[in-house]
Order: structure tokens, then sequence, then C-alpha cells
């Protein structure tokens, strides 16, 4: 990394006189990991931090580095991605032009099934205090939602209450906005239902001579022969077989397809 002499004579007065052997007149740095000190001069000011992301991002990016009981390195790089997400989780309720997006309407399966799995796994996370995999959690969470573009307070509401211990600050807002009185730190905890925690349909990639071409999507107890009928009559493996027979089909449970010509 090439150091900026001038930023840092004015940062450390003390080499303001100091002679540095460069290099095509570049002063080259190498990089160490150090424990955070003032000492170091290395320290981070949270307010700064806040300021810029909020008090939300700086919790949950702090819960996200890993595991409590380690050592980890500190990258302001790192907030940008939690910030990211919180963001991408106020759409799921609020839109810039139309504001709240939330509905009464009814949750599919697919919809119960992301919110059930991540109201288990926060839980159990909590419970273990491995809180960088709760997050994880929430961020899969909002994707799928996002996905699926789910707006319906029934998925919504709990969500909300669940990321609470985390985003205290934005869960509080949400709680509002859906209309809820008190704190949403005083509701009840979400209990998950372990009838959506069973998968009915499994993703399949399907290859052709080894190379994915589409992802299908099966009953879990479908047999191998109606697989693979319904495989050989995808519009996209049709195109890429391009009109030759198959050798044979490689049928792996729970994990690939792939198509030999």
């Amino acid at each position: 990394v090439e150091l900026n002499l001038e930023a840092f004579r004015k940062w450390r007065p003390e080499y303001s006189n100091a002679e540095f052997i460069l290099e095509e007149g570049k002063y080259i740095c190498g990089t160490q990991v150090e424990k955070m000190s003032k000492r170091y001069y290395n320290v981070v000011n949270p307010d700064d931090i806040v300021g810029q992301f909020g008090a939300d991002t700086f919790r949950m990016y702090e819960m996200f580095l890993g595991p409590i009981e380690v050592s980890k390195p500190w990258d302001t790089k790192g907030i940008e991605g939690v910030y990211r997400f919180l963001k991408k989780m106020w759409r799921l309720y609020f839109d810039e032009q139309q504001g709240l997006l939330v509905t009464n309407d009814k949750a599919t399966d697919a919809e119960l099934r992301v919110l059930h799995k991540t109201i288990k796994k926060t839980k159990e996370d909590i419970e273990r205090f491995t809180l960088n995999t709760a997050v994880s959690q929430f961020m899969i969470c909002v994707n799928e939602l996002s996905a699926l573009q789910c707006h319906k307070k029934e998925i919504l509401q709990p969500l909300a209450v669940t990321i609470a211990p985390f985003a205290p600050h934005m869960a509080e807002e949400l709680w509002h906005a859906l209309g809820n009185e008190g704190s949403v730190l005083d509701a009840n905890f979400p209990l998950f239902d372990p009838k959506y925690l069973t998968e009915s349909t499994k993703k399949y990639p399907v290859a052709v001579n080894g190379k994915t071409r589409v992802e299908l999507e099966f009953p879990i107890d479908a047999e191998q022969e109606q697989i693979e009928k319904e495989v050989l009559g995808d519009a996209t493996i049709i195109k890429w077989l391009e009109g030759r027979p198959p050798k044979k089909i490689i049928f792996v449970k729970g994990r690939m397809i792939n198509v030999v010509v």
C-alpha cells in the first residue's frame, strides 16, 4: 500500500522532518493486524460509525464479525454490507413513493417456511450465543422474502419482533408502523411451527453434459422416473439437447441431475 506522506506528516507531526526511503518516488507500507488501541493510533470511534450508519448497523456488524469468544479483524468495509441489508429489510415494509406496503393478505406456505425457519434458527443461536449465524439467517430470510415479493403483515410483524434484539431501533419503528402499541421489546418472542420446517419440494440443478443449464423444482417424494420425464420435457433442456437423444441421465437424489448426450 502506498503511503500518502503529506497526510501522514500532518497526522503524526513528530515525523514531519523524518526522511523516508522511497522506491520509485513512493513509500510502500506493509499491512499488519493489530489490537485496537490508542497506543497504535488505530482506534475506530463508535460514535462516528453510529453517526454515519446508525446504531443498529453498528450493533449487527459487531455481532456478524464472528463467534464471541474469537478475536476478529475490524474492517469498516464490512459495515456497508450490514447497512445495505437493513435497508433491504426496510423495503419489505416501506416504499419511498408509496409509503407503507404491508397488506393483510394471507401468507403462502413458502413465506411461512422462510419465517418459521428464521424464528427457529434465531432462537437457537441466541441461546448458544452464536449471534453471527443468526445475522446470516436474517440476511437469507430477507433475500428470500424479497424474491417472493412478500409484504404481508402475517410474516413481517413476527419478523420485526424476531430481529428486535439485534436491531431494536428499526424494529421499534416497524412495530409502531404496523399499528401496535407499547414497545416491540415487550412483545412475546414468536414461536416456530414445526410443520413449516419440512420442505415439500426440492430444487435440482439440471446439467447437460456436466454444465448446469436450468434449475427445476420437484415434489420431495417424486419418483426418479417421473423426474427424468419432466426434465426431458423442459423447454430449456430440449433446447440444449439440440435434437440429440440422451445416452443416459445421472440422477443423484437430493443433489443434482445430469443429462449426458
